[in-house]
């Protein structure tokens, strides 16, 4: 594709503004192929970005993003806006090393006002410029964009309640392209979002907070009487809900690509409207492009599938397949579980809003009464998982690396401090690669070996993974399976005995040597024996993290030089606990550095550490 004429001539909001709102409608359709051939060549996240073009543009259209803010949640919806403000030329480059990030970046561009990767933080994030600007007179407007599975998760719902209990001036834009929050769709929704941005309407509201703030009169009498025959309709006619109560004025819903109907609300909120107010706009995933408009979960994130980008893949059937496609430790824990849920009726499996890229779907399908999709709750999924646990079940709670991270509270507090055996399957632990910083699994080895009570697993191929599930389940403690993104290795032990798990079997010889040794954590095993074959060293795979039983110290102690390889930060990982055990023995510890890691490929990241 080759950039048209209007697509050509906007390289800042301003440009933008010189159009006509009939350009619009052309200029959107050509933002949609340029994110469609570029997630293409580099993968990315596709469906949610479609549906945000027309939405996008409308907003850049009436506010001034030189002035007013934009936040996004979550940041990998923000394309079109990388497009608008600056960003066309480098937009082939998302995703790729040195490129653009696929998320809002602070430090990539004066547009980007959060680094913004984890769902349902923006509301609190936009809160804190609102109340910045009032301290200082700022008058300009905040808008988030926030998706209809982020404003379920928890950090969304507080920053609601506070925003309206403050009366703050913001404006949530509820991007609704899944479900129906209201059933106020047609002409009378639009009729009532007309109306009430209308300046009548909101001086009438400022006379109503002025008298209630009185403490007393009959101007406050009526008012209240008012208020409450008006709340009455509002509950028979349908329009009380959540928000309202919450204190903001709810708007919608309307179509979020109507770019002229858009343009008129946000024009007069702009004008009128200085009270929280949300927005609610229905879109359509993948909007513009057929395959993610008929599997909007499939093309949520992909990978890519152009034949110039010299990837082995193709869309067939509304999803893109690959020609060698390799099983990956997500391929085998979705085996795992369908296998042991047929012998054990109390497991059960919790996800986060990722079913499918847990690899729970397969489980979902054959026990639909013991899957539970939380939403993007983690911290609600720990202690949900908690309670079933109390209550005789086996719970799994299945959640990238990352997002852990969110919940360590409620691990703490709600599982380890009484021994709930709930299960952690910590998928993409480590690099991940293309989602960069606000996704790499660097952390989660450090926070989870600080846990009182917890043991942590790091199988290196199939036969390990299927060996650490069975320990996990047979424990009546937490236990934490962590295991990287990408191909799982059948079996990476070169011959030696795959042994049960326990805490005699920590440590695994896999090759003997004499003076010095290597020490793998994860899926580096083949690494480790390519380089022990050259210079005669002994490796051993270290698969339990936690607990380390002094054995492993002696045994260890009989070199004179071991380095270990570890794919997570160096401060509070095994590796540094290991290390300051020896001081006798010369050691070398390939980790990931204490800093966050850009975005990139995860072979070449790796290879750049070291690994």
């Amino acid at each position: 594709m080759s950039d048209s004429r209007l697509l050509d001539n906007i390289d800042s909001p301003d440009d933008l503004k010189r159009l006509s709102e009939k350009q619009l409608i052309p200029l959107s359709a050509e933002i949609r192929d340029m994110i469609i051939e570029t997630v293409s060549n580099n993968g990315g996240h596709l469906a949610g970005n479609l549906g945000v073009v027309d939405l996008t543009l409308a907003l850049h259209y009436v506010f001034d993003a030189g002035y007013d803010r934009f936040i996004f949640d979550v940041g990998h919806q923000s394309y079109t806006h990388k497009i608008l403000t600056g960003r066309k030329g480098e937009f082939p480059t998302i995703r790729l090393a040195g490129g653009l990030s696929g998320f809002t970046r602070r430090d990539e561009s004066e547009f980007d006002l959060t680094d913004s990767g984890h769902a349902s933080t923006s509301i609190s994030l936009a809160a804190g410029f609102v109340q910045a600007d009032k301290l200082s007179g700022k008058d300009g407007h905040t808008i988030v964009i926030v998706g209809d599975g982020s404003i379920s998760g928890g950090v969304a719902l507080e920053g609601l309640n506070f925003v309206g209990s403050q009366d703050l001036p913001l404006l949530v834009i509820l991007n609704d392209n899944e479900m129906s929050i209201s059933k106020n769709v047609g002409a009378l929704s639009n009729h009532i979002a007309g109306l009430t941005t209308t300046r009548f309407y909101q001086w009438l509201t400022d006379k109503y907070y002025q008298a209630m703030n009185r403490k007393r009169g009959i101007i406050k009498a009526l008012f209240w009487f008012a208020k409450k025959f008006e709340k009455g309709l509002r509950i028979f006619g349908g329009y009380e809900n959540i928000f309202t109560n919450l204190g903001f004025q709810y708007i919608g819903p309307i179509d979020g690509h109507d770019i002229p109907q858009l343009i008129k609300i946000f024009r007069k909120i702009r004008q009128n409207v200085r009270r929280p107010v949300l927005l609610h706009v229905k879109t359509i995933k993948g909007k513009g492009f057929s395959p993610a408009e008929n599997n909007p979960t499939f093309f949520h994130g992909v990978s890519p599938w152009s034949d110039k980008s010299g990837s082995p893949t193709k869309i067939i059937d509304g999803k893109i397949e690959c020609h060698n496609a390799e099983t990956t430790f997500t391929d085998v824990f979705a085996d795992i579980m369908c296998r042991q849920a047929e012998k054990d009726s109390r497991i059960t499996a919790i996800t986060a809003a990722m079913c499918d890229g847990t690899g729970l779907k397969p489980f979902s399908e054959k026990y639909p009464d013991r899957f539970f999709d939380v939403g993007i709750a983690e911290e609600h999924a720990v202690s949900f998982a908690a309670g079933m646990a109390y209550s005789g079940l086996r719970p799994v709670f299945a959640v990238y690396s990352t997002f852990l991270a969110r919940a360590v509270d409620e691990m703490i507090q709600d599982v380890c401090i009484s021994k709930a055996p709930v299960v952690f399957a910590v998928d993409r632990s480590g690099i991940v690669g293309q989602d960069g910083e606000t996704h790499q699994g660097q952390f989660d080895i450090a926070l989870l070996r600080t846990m009182p009570g917890m043991t942590v697993l790091a199988p290196a191929d199939e036969i390990e993974m299927r060996l650490a599930f069975d320990y996990a389940f047979a424990l009546n403690a937490p236990a934490a399976v962590r295991y990287p993104k990408g191909h799982c290795p059948a079996d990476s032990f070169a011959g030696a005995e795959h042994t049960p798990f326990s805490p005699e079997n920590a440590l695994v010889r896999i090759k003997p040597g004499s003076r010095s040794a290597y020490v793998v954590i994860g899926p580096f095993v083949d690494t480790a024996l390519r380089s022990a074959r050259q210079n005669g060293a002994a490796v051993y795979i270290l698969r339990m993290l936690k607990p380390i039983d002094d054995t492993i110290v002696r045994m260890l102690s009989e070199y004179e030089h071991i380095t270990f390889i570890e794919d997570g930060c160096y401060n509070g990982s095994a590796s540094e606990y290991l290390a300051s055990s020896l001081p006798n023995v010369k050691t070398e510890c390939i980790c990931l550095p204490d800093r966050f890691i850009e975005h990139g490929t995860r072979d070449d990241i790796l290879k750049g550490f070291g690994f």
